[in-house]
């Protein structure tokens, strides 16, 4: 399944309710059990490929170790191989920290300010992300 696949379509009123639904089915593409998983490395560059239909909109989905370390994250490469505890937002929200303890909650969301790569303006964020093995696998809306 494709990422615009799991997604509703401009229909859907709801940015949060989209990302949500993006998370949720790209978690098989990382899970070691399944006969077909491609492993982390090829699930991660087929979610940065724009024509592997895992990007819609401003919608993408990024991936961390679960200790930390960011191993995709497709609309800002540059974060690629940083830690992601240490990121904050403008208001100082450490927002790494939080997308991993929601995953390790059992899946949940983070709220915080972030630049959108489309805009270039710092705009309020939310990401739902799910933790898959030893890794957090996420999507964010711009709201």
């Amino acid at each position: 399944m494709h990422l615009g696949d799991a997604m509703p379509q401009k229909s859907e009123p709801s940015p949060s309710a989209q990302t949500a639904g993006a998370v949720k089915p790209q978690g098989s593409r990382l899970r070691v059990e399944a006969p077909t998983v491609v492993g982390v490395d090829k699930a991660c560059a087929d979610f940065d490929d724009p024509k592997a239909g895992y990007w819609d909109r401003d919608l993408w989905v990024f991936v961390y170790s679960i200790e930390g370390k960011i191993l995709c994250a497709t609309g800002v490469p540059g974060l690629v191989g940083r830690d992601a505890t240490t990121l904050k937002d403008g208001d100082g929200k450490e927002f790494g920290k939080m997308i991993i303890a929601a995953a390790k909650g059992g899946g949940g969301w983070a709220e915080y300010r972030m630049t959108n790569p489309v805009t270039k303006k710092a705009e309020p964020k939310k990401t739902y992300s799910i933790k898959v093995g030893d890794y957090v696998l996420a999507c964010g809306a711009y709201l």
